[in-house]
């Protein structure tokens, strides 16, 4: 039974760890990596703005990803289709 709950917890942990690794890749992307031309590289809460837009707000950018109007196997479909002669 000790055995058994040393091993949820050692998941537990591990689930944890991934959340906090991808929230630490985000943290870096956002207010350390310096932003891209024609964006003003010192603009962190214009920065911070497009990641919770994207995160909250995905329809917003349909316009421009068109991969985002259809689910991902279809979009995969269309790709395999376009490929054959």
């Amino acid at each position: 039974m000790i055995k058994l709950l040393g091993i949820a917890v050692f998941i537990a942990i591990l689930c944890v760890m991934i959340f906090a690794l991808f929230g630490l890749f985000v943290f870096i992307k956002t207010l350390v990596t310096p932003m891209k031309a024609p964006a003003d590289t010192s603009n962190r809460i214009a920065h911070l703005r497009l990641v919770w837009f994207a995160i909250t707000r995905p329809e917003l950018f349909v316009n421009s990803f068109g991969w985002l109007k259809h689910d991902e196997m279809d979009n995969l479909k269309e790709k395999k289709q376009g490929e054959q002669p």
